[in-house]
């Protein structure tokens, strides 16, 4: 007859032997204030250009391996008084998936500089889909709420970053069932603020087996056009309104007030490394280099905070206005 003692040790031998298994553009030659309108016979790209990525996951011969180490130390007597239990099984978690969409601002250095440092983030996989040019008036250059779902669909993300509408104040092209709408027209705001919810839904709407992704929509920065600026006021209010009407699925950031000093005016320079920088580029709406790196890393812990993870130290250089 085998001794109680003996079946102890035979079952810390078992526990001790359990393992888990868990696999601007720089200053250069200036874009355009406003970019050209496209030709209206452009057509748009039908299929996304990334290929997918291969997520981690757990490996199947974990499952149940809690369940054996229960069952080992159930023969015999009971744990005595002063022994650890053993330890739980460490659940292994997918990376939160993060889709960046945009114009220009999401096409070049800002949206490059972004996904980077999103991507260095073990926690999160990024995801970039731009078309330069592009924004919501104009969906027979680009349809945004095709591309939307395409890409949402693919990349399944839980959150969808925005940075487009600089291009939207002209008219509303005419598209599908729709009639062109003037710009600076009384009917202006309610047929753009269409175009932006039905965009949102778009991204927002349940993929199968998915949750619905949130949506952080970044706010156009302040530009030195008066002519320019005047339209975007009116664009950034529509795009706030839609935003605010998801709920707790969206949220709407003011990056203004990374751009702009004590004063309320906007900045010029930055210190980097410390040496004054060009925070634009020369048409007064594009960011130099420097500046996409600047912008990149302070929106990146509002990108933290969006998706629940813990905020990071910031290491952006730090800003100054020029003198």
């Amino acid at each position: 007859m085998i001794q109680p003692s003996t079946l102890r040790a035979m079952a810390l031998f078992t526990l001790g032997t359990a393992a888990l298994f868990g696999c601007t553009e720089p200053s250069g030659t200036p874009t355009p204030a406003v970019e050209p309108h496209p030709p209206a016979a452009q057509v748009a790209d039908p299929t996304p250009s990334e290929d997918p990525a291969v997520l981690a996951t757990g490996d199947p011969a974990a499952v149940g391996e809690e369940e054996a180490a229960a069952d080992a130390v159930a023969v015999g007597d009971e744990v005595e008084a002063g022994e650890e239990a053993p330890e739980e099984p460490v659940a292994l978690l997918e990376p939160r998936r993060v889709l960046i969409v945009g114009s220009s601002l999401a096409a070049t250095g800002f949206g490059a500089v972004l996904e980077d440092m999103l991507d260095a983030n073990p926690d999160i996989v990024a995801y970039r889909k731009a078309k330069s040019a592009s924004g919501l008036s104009r969906p027979d250059f680009f349809d945004w709420d095709d591309q939307g779902k395409r890409q949402v669909e693919f990349r399944k993300p839980d959150l969808v970053i925005v940075f487009m509408g600089a291009n939207d104040g002209q008219d509303i092209a005419p598209w599908k069932s729709e009639s062109r709408v003037v710009w600076d027209t009384d009917g202006w705001p309610a047929a753009y603020r269409g175009r932006v919810d039905n965009f949102l839904a778009s991204v927002t709407t349940p993929v199968e087996g998915e949750d619905g992704a949130q949506v952080l929509w970044l706010s156009l920065p302040r530009v030195t056009s008066p002519s320019l600026e005047r339209k975007l006021k009116v664009i950034r209010e529509i795009h706030e309104q839609g935003v605010g009407a998801l709920g707790d699925a969206g949220l709407y950031l003011d990056t203004n007030q990374y751009l702009i000093d004590d004063q309320g005016a906007l900045l010029k320079t930055i210190k980097v490394k410390g040496k004054q920088q060009e925070l634009r580029s020369e048409d007064g709406v594009h960011f130099t280099m420097s500046g996409c790196e600047y912008l990149a890393a302070k929106i990146y812990p509002d990108v933290l905070v969006a998706l629940g993870l813990p905020a990071e130290p910031s290491s952006e250089p730090s800003s100054e206005p020029s003198e």
